[in-house]
């Protein structure tokens, strides 16, 4: 059997041959990247974009149903894709770990040029949150079965419908680092993911009471008057 060569001794098309049979991406802005570049012909569903993402796990399906939360798209275009993710929390709700999704909701979908869009402006920043995630604390990055964490998601998914600006931001990037959390099998970004929905649900009950209370006291002068 001959030796190997030494490292000096090696063509650079050897180098270049080793460096290009590793596998594919797989972190999952390689993978919506790859995505992005190869959408479909005239509209692009939710069943295209979960199919691209490559499983049918908890966090891929909420990624996939979540990631146009943190795009800067017209209200109407982000409540299309809210119920999906409200629908999913409830299918969570009574414990259904299936990848199953109706068609119906999978078929959803938007002009090529919109999901072009949401990609482009979701990629930076998926690639900044992956810059930091790792497995780690697996126990917390196992809490995709537990009912409270479909409850979470429920709420999360609710207060994105408030129609206010910016209003859907706070739980959206909570439900994608939740995501990416349980995806990544990291429990650190679950964590953040936690705190992030945890703020977002106090904002929102805040922000509630403050317009019931605002709302109340010009009745109550409206009626004095």
């Amino acid at each position: 059997m001959n030796a190997p060569l030494p490292r000096e001794a090696r063509s650079p098309m050897a180098e270049i041959t080793v460096r290009t049979s590793r596998p594919g991406p797989d972190r999952t802005s390689d993978v919506l990247a790859a995505f992005r570049r190869d959408l479909p012909d005239g509209r692009v569903s939710i069943g295209n974009l979960i199919d691209a993402l490559g499983d049918r796990s908890v966090g891929t399906i909420l990624l996939a149903l979540s990631l146009p939360t943190v795009a800067p798209v017209p209200l109407g275009v982000s409540v299309l894709f809210n119920l999906p993710v409200l629908l999913f929390s409830i299918a969570l709700l009574f414990g259904s770990r299936g990848a199953m999704l109706p068609d119906w909701l999978l078929r959803r979908s938007v002009e090529r040029a919109t999901a072009a869009r949401m990609i482009d402006a979701v990629l930076p920043r998926l690639r900044w949150i992956e810059r930091m995630l790792r497995p780690r604390r697996p126990a917390l990055a196992a809490i995709d079965g537990e009912v409270w964490f479909g409850a979470l998601v429920f709420l999360l998914a609710l207060i994105a419908f408030v129609p206010v600006p910016l209003m859907g931001w706070l739980p959206g990037f909570a439900l994608v680092l939740l995501a990416l959390g349980l995806i990544e099998r990291d429990g650190n970004a679950v964590g953040v993911g936690l705190v992030l929905g945890m703020g977002a649900v106090v904002f929102a009950a805040i922000l509630i009471s403050g317009l019931s209370y605002a709302g109340h006291e010009l009745l109550v002068k409206d009626e004095a008057d």
